[in-house]
């Protein structure tokens, strides 16, 4: 009888590895947290990406009569809402997040816009500083980042 043999013990130790890479995928998760950090941070440096309203000419007065010189759009205080942006991973996701301390009061507002002050009359403009909209997708830059760092991982996965 006659017949052919597949020594096939390579691929079974190579898919053995990426079956237990796959169970813990701390890795992943940790670096798109960074990412997702750095895409926030580089969004208070740009003043948004899409570029923010521009200060209000009120709020530019109010700033004049205090002494306050704008130091870019959400970036007042040192240990204001860019301060506050946090990140956190476990084994099947990332986030970052914004808002604690005093920041906590108006992150949401900043983030998604709405109405204000004393009697809610005063407007206050979306600027998104976070990368993720109000349905859950990512802003161009934001995604084009996460996509190399997926692939990154999926190619260290597949060729040890």
């Amino acid at each position: 009888m006659s017949g052919i043999f597949l020594n096939d013990e390579e691929l079974r130790k190579r898919l053995q590895l990426v079956a237990s890479r796959l169970q813990n995928p701390l890795e992943l998760t940790s670096t798109l947290e960074r990412v997702l950090v750095s895409q926030t941070l580089q969004n208070f440096h740009a003043n948004g990406r899409p570029a923010w309203d521009e200060l209000s000419p009120v709020t530019l007065e109010i700033y004049r009569k205090q002494g306050i010189t704008p130091q870019g759009i959400l970036q007042r205080s040192p240990a204001g809402l860019k301060a506050s942006i946090q990140g956190d991973h476990d084994r099947d996701s990332a986030t970052v997040m914004a808002g604690s301390g005093q920041s906590k009061n108006y992150a949401a507002i900043h983030q998604f816009g709405g109405m204000a002050g004393r009697g809610r009359k005063v407007k206050i403009p979306a600027r998104p500083y976070l990368p993720i909209d109000g349905n859950g997708f990512l802003q161009p830059e934001a995604e084009n980042a996460v996509g190399m760092v997926a692939g990154h991982y999926w190619q260290k996965i597949f060729n040890p």
